[in-house]
């Protein structure tokens, strides 16, 4: 039972992160879009009219951008790409200019807090890394450590196994800080990462 609580409520704080209703204070951070800007001159080139149009992204072209970024067997330079998960037990700082090696410092756990998913699914303008099961008892975490937090990392590039330190691969994608989770003897939390990038129909 204390897994499925664990579970639970590391899970609902990722729910909220990924749903745009629920995003909360970062919502208003959201501007990521794209736009055409059109000028018309006349003759002698002076601006007559100009607009700024925002775009349509289509479904080919989401499907593109995820294929580039995530481990979805779609590129040849998969085992670089994004496709782990690590967890933390360190203070979690959410910024812009936040980096692989700020996670790592923070971060007090020595097993293998990084887990790798060699097969992000890709679809619909969305990209899913997991769930991927996170063991406490020495294997990824210490018994009684506290996951504080998440960051969304490049991949293992040797061996496509669980590492330590999401520094040690690449980049960080992206930096999640959730409700405390405490995961006593040899109990499990299982972690999904959802990336979405669709566009409105209209």
């Amino acid at each position: 039972m204390k897994t499925k609580i664990a579970g639970f409520a590391l899970m609902g704080v990722l729910a909220m992160m990924v749903i745009p209703g629920s995003m909360g204070s970062y919502e208003n951070d959201l501007t990521f879009y794209g736009a055409a800007t059109m000028v018309q001159k006349d003759a002698n080139g002076q601006e007559i009219f100009s607009q700024v149009v925002h775009n349509q992204v289509v479904d080919t072209g989401e499907e593109f951008l995820l294929d580039q970024t995530f481990q979805d067997g779609a590129t040849s330079a998969d085992n670089v790409q994004i496709g782990s998960i690590c967890i933390s037990d360190g203070t979690i700082t959410v910024g812009e200019t936040q980096t692989a090696t700020n996670f790592d410092t923070a971060n007090g756990i020595t097993e293998t807090n990084c887990k790798e998913d060699t097969t992000v699914t890709t679809s619909g303008g969305t990209a899913v890394i997991g769930g991927l099961q996170f063991t406490c008892g020495g294997t990824n975490c210490a018994d009684n450590d506290t996951i504080t937090g998440i960051a969304i990392c490049q991949n293992d590039a040797d061996d496509d196994g669980d590492f330590n330190n999401c520094a040690t691969e690449g980049i960080m994608f992206a930096v999640v800080d959730t409700t405390d989770t405490t995961l006593a003897a040899s109990e499990t939390v299982d972690i999904t990462y959802t990336f979405d990038i669709t566009s409105g129909s209209s």
